[in-house]
Formats: structure tokens, C-alpha cells, sequence
């Protein structure tokens, strides 16, 4: 048998990063993954402080920010890659009524640092409309989470810590003290499934929102943009002078293909936007981790200590993930107190009901 700190079952972005944060921290972790589709593979990777026609702050926006610039920015040393771009997102005015709204939504302390009128209205105006301007989101960016989950995992293959399996949870024998599966005994074994985490018999009792998403990648001719374009649907400019775009919300289809539904909404969306011919170059889904109440699901089981979850991160894995893996590592490590708003032990309720 072989003795290990922490398994880690799925490399997606939540459980790359939590694996890399307890490596961190000198535990001895073995992550599980077989490869199935996954929403972090396909995702935009967007980490956006500020959301919606009301202008409303991510939750935890001035913890979250400040660490995951520094983290990504660190971690891109750490790994020798490229993956993180730190830019604006840009909202181009859709009304008077909308430019005003925005515009004095600067003056709200709430949103001080956040935003702000964009003085770049025409380094966007060649590709989409925005007769009126547009307003700025600062400390916005997106990880190009392919590269950095391919850089994570050659790391963790490196340190002979991954294993290409598919995990089975009827193998998994709990103990107060262990957590054994096949050859391996572990001080907890942690749920990083995203989306497949709502079939796993033991945390199927959370009250899991999984939500479809579909991205395209664009064919935009004309001079790259300098950030994010957010206006109903996102574009996002890569440096290989390509485009990213989407996204959708369906509750329904939740199957992992693209669908014909999903493809006409976003057309109807980029048509009224980009104001020149495009092409598509490939139509892809992905199932975002959400739930009810939009909060993550992070801690430990109710009626097994050994066993714990990291996951729930929904459309914001990319800028939660790092915070919340450092509060969860300082938890099962230093035994320090986890996020009420995370913790799942505000669903207790729920498991013993």
C-alpha cells in the first residue's frame, strides 16, 4: 500500500490547482484523471471582478483579484510557460440610458479600481460597434487554461504524482483514520470533478445548478483588439491572432456536444456586434461545475472525515480556484477555518434530512 497525503481525483482547473498548492506546501499528493471531457479544457478562462447590466462585484472580488495576479503571475516562473494575460474588459455601450448608468457607476465607491470610461474606444472600433464607447473593467484577465492544465500535468507525470485512470468511487474504502483505493492510502481522498461531480454517490445530495456553455473560435479579419469585448456574449483576442467567443446558458441539453441551438443564439449575438465578415473555425461545449446559490462546495464530508470536496466553482473557476485552494490547503494542513459562504457544512442539513 502505498501512503500518500492527498488523492486528488480530476486535473481540471480546480483540481490542478489545489494539487500545486499542496504540493506547495510539502504534501504528497497523487491526482487521478481520465481524460474525459472537461468544462476547464474548453473554457475561456475569463476572470472578470465585475458582472452583469447592474454592475454588480464578483463575490470576494478584493481577496480574490490581488492573489490570482500575483498567483498566476508566479506560477508562469515557476512552470517557464505563458498563460496568463492580464487585460481589460471592455463594454461597449448598448444605450444612452446604459452609457449614463455605467458611467455613473464609476463614481460608486464600491466599484473604486474596478472601472472606469475606456479611453481605447478606438482600437475596438475597426472590428465591433461601439458608436458610443465603453466602459473598462480593470484588474480583468483570462489563463489559457489548456497551456496551464498541459504544464501542471507534465510537472505532476514528472514527479511520478498523476495517474491516467478512470476512478471508480465503489473502490474507495473509508476509515475515520484513511482513505484507501486500489494500491494507494491516503489521508483524504478529494472530489475535483466539476460537472461529474453531481453523479458521485457520496456528495450527490448538494444542491448542484451544472449549466451548459459554448464557445467558438472565430476567424476575425482586421488589427487585434487590446481586451476582453463583454456585451451579452464575450470576444476574447489571442496572441496567435485568432478569436474565442461565446457564451450560452442551457439547463437543459446538458451533454458535452455543441448544438445547433447554442450555434444560432451566439450567430444572432456576434452578427449584431462584429461589425465585419467572420468565420467560424470550431464549434466547442463544456459543462460548467455551478450551483444553487452560486457558492462553491468546499470541505469535508459530513459523515467521513477522510473524505473531501473541491469543487462547485461554476463559470469563475479560473479566478476563484487559487484563493479558494489556499483556504482549503490552510485548512486541512494548518486546520485553519474555511469560507462560511464555501465551506459545505452550510448543507449539512441536506445529507442528514
Amino acid at each position: 500500500m502505498q501512503k500518500i497525503d492527498y488523492l486528488i481525483v480530476g486535473q481540471g482547473i480546480a483540481g490542478s490547482m489545489l494539487a500545486w498548492t499542496l504540493r506547495s506546501r510539502g504534501c504528497k499528493i497523487r491526482v487521478i484523471d481520465d481524460q474525459r471531457p472537461s468544462s476547464s479544457r474548453v473554457a475561456a478562462g475569463i476572470c472578470n471582478p465585475v458582472t452583469g447590466r447592474k454592475l454588480a462585484k464578483t463575490w470576494l472580488a478584493d481577496e480574490l483579484f490581488p492573489f490570482l495576479h500575483s498567483f498566476y503571475s508566479a506560477l508562469e516562473e515557476s512552470l517557464q510557460a505563458r498563460f496568463f494575460y492580464p487585460v481589460p474588459l471592455y463594454r461597449p455601450y448598448q444605450s444612452i440610458e446604459e452609457q449614463n448608468f455605467f458611467i455613473a457607476q464609476t463614481a460608486n465607491p464600491v466599484l473604486e479600481g474596478y472601472v472606469k470610461p475606456s479611453e481605447q474606444n478606438e482600437a475596438y472600433s475597426p472590428l465591433i460597434h461601439n458608436e458610443l464607447g465603453g466602459l473598462e473593467t480593470l484588474q480583468a484577465a483570462w489563463v489559457d487554461l489548456p497551456v496551464l492544465l498541459t504544464e501542471i500535468h507534465k510537472i505532476l507525470e514528472q514527479e511520478d504524482s498523476f495517474e491516467e485512470t478512470e476512478f471508480q468511487w465503489d473502490e474507495v474504502q473509508l476509515t475515520p483514520e484513511t482513505a484507501r483505493w486500489r494500491s494507494y492510502e491516503a489521508k483524504m481522498i478529494i472530489s475535483c470533478e466539476g460537472a461529474y461531480g453531481r453523479f458521485n454517490p457520496h456528495f450527490n445530495w448538494l444542491p448542484w445548478a451544472v449549466v451548459k456553455g459554448e464557445i467558438m473560435n472565430l476567424d476575425i479579419p482586421g488589427p487585434s483588439f487590446p481586451g476582453i469585448v463583454n456585451q451579452s456574449v464575450w470576444i476574447q483576442a489571442h496572441p496567435n491572432g485568432k478569436y474565442r467567443a461565446g457564451s450560452n446558458y442551457e439547463w437543459n441539453d446538458l451533454t458535452w456536444e455543441p448544438s445547433e441551438k447554442g450555434k444560432t443564439y451566439l450567430l444572432d449575438k456576434f452578427s449584431k456586434l462584429i461589425k465585419v465578415p467572420f468565420k467560424i473555425e470550431k464549434h466547442v461545449a463544456g459543462i460548467r461545475p455551478a450551483t444553487q446559490g452560486r457558492r462553491p462546495f468546499v470541505g469535508v464530508h459530513p459523515g467521513h472525515s477522510t473524505l473531501g470536496i473541491f469543487n462547485g466553482l461554476g463559470s469563475k473557476g479560473t479566478s476563484m480556484a487559487p484563493f479558494l485552494a489556499k483556504q482549503f490547503a490552510d485548512f486541512l494542513v494548518d486546520r485553519k477555518e474555511l469560507h462560511p459562504e464555501a465551506n459545505i457544512q452550510r448543507f449539512h442539513t441536506l445529507y442528514f434530512s
